[in-house]
């Protein structure tokens, strides 16, 4: 027995609260996989409960038998085909004991008025009942995992080469639906709770508005929907505003912005190691006036031009990492290395790239 205390503020209500607190005590110690006790009539109540709300396909595909933890440990639910009347025989033959929480006779729930008013009535009409809406939950769960390979094949036609954003023209021409799907499955891989589906219709219409290539960034949950000119992308909200400087002596990555500036040994590219080498190195915010040269026999630039230039969304460029060496600046994330700071080929390198910015790849020291 365990003694936990319910967040009663959680986003997803007291139910969820409850179950959320089970389960982070069942995982202490460390495990793989998390064995559930869920039934067919506990499958049924999910369906029937998520239909009520409106919760589409993926919602009606109930609780899946299998749910890899991505690095995280997973959930096996072996019993979702037993009936609950099955279960509390092979319990009385055996003589098992078992625990019934008293708060699940408390109708004032959903879930238990589903399960202690409507479900018996349902099936006392309809013999079948519970065994139909846990076939549909299966049918339901196919037809998800169909959607999302539509989803993962429109993606990868929409995806920009090189780069882990997407084209936006070419994601206007989809239906409306098959936006919205697409959209769904971003969503989803990033680990964000579904928006309702009139939170969804609005997201596409900010999505095809003929404004949008200007600069949108719409919020959803911990992320943010971005589209900038032609591309589209999902990125992390910082949890934290960049600091105004920061030191940097050689460490492998700087926290910076909710991520972090990661400084990767290379060879013939990114900045010169040897001209950093003794020098006194500072990561800075954007302060106004800044002006850097890209090509040796090019002009000095501002750098509002040449974030332009290099597309970074406005909503970025006041978060970016300037990297000053003594009092030169020699990288902006976004834009790339300045002349004077490239490294030359076959020389040791260090080549930054900000985690934030999803967008950003070098090429031969200067950003593309």
């Amino acid at each position: 027995m365990h003694d936990v205390t319910v967040d009663r503020a959680h986003p997803g209500g007291l139910e969820a609260a409850a179950r959320d607190a089970r389960r982070a005590v069942l995982l202490e110690g460390g495990v793989d996989w998390l064995a559930l006790a869920h039934h067919r009539d506990d499958q049924a109540e999910t369906v029937l409960f998520r239909a009520l709300r409106g919760a589409g396909v993926r919602g009606a595909a109930g609780m899946r038998a299998i749910v890899p933890g991505g690095g995280k440990p997973g959930l096996w639910r072996p019993l979702l085909d037993v009936p609950r009347s099955a279960l509390m025989a092979h319990a009385t033959a055996h003589g098992l004991g078992w625990i019934d929480d008293p708060s699940n006779a408390d109708s004032h729930f959903s879930r238990n008025f589903l399960r202690n008013d409507i479900l018996p009535a349902v099936s006392a009409r309809f013999p079948g009942a519970a065994a139909g809406l846990a076939r549909l939950g299966r049918l339901a769960a196919e037809a998800s995992d169909l959607l999302d390979e539509l989803a993962d094949a429109d993606l990868a036609a929409l995806a920009k080469p090189g780069s882990s954003h997407y084209l936006h023209t070419r994601a206007l021409g989809l239906s409306s639906p098959r936006l919205r799907n697409v959209l769904r499955r971003v969503l989803a891989v990033a680990g964000e709770a579904m928006p309702d589906e009139d939170s969804l219709c609005e997201i596409e219409r900010q999505f095809r508005a003929d404004a949008a290539p200007a600069g949108l960034r719409l919020p959803v949950g911990a992320s943010a929907l971005c589209i900038y000119r032609d591309e589209w992308w999902l990125e992390a909200i910082a949890c934290s505003p960049a600091p105004d400087a920061v030191g940097w002596s050689g460490e492998p990555t700087v926290d910076w912005a909710g991520g972090e500036v990661c400084f990767q040994p290379a060879t013939g590219k990114g900045l010169s190691a040897a001209l950093l080498a003794g020098q006194p190195c500072v990561l800075r915010r954007r302060g106004g006036g800044e002006r850097m040269r890209l090509h040796p026999a090019g002009p000095s630039r501002s750098l509002k031009n040449l974030l332009q230039e290099a597309g970074v969304p406005g909503w970025l460029r006041d978060e970016l990492p300037l990297l000053w060496v003594g009092d030169q600046l020699a990288w902006i994330a976004g834009v790339g290395v300045a002349a004077q700071f490239a490294c030359p080929p076959s020389e040791k390198g260090w080549l930054p790239v900000w985690s934030c910015w999803p967008g950003e790849r070098e090429l031969d020291g200067v950003q593309v």
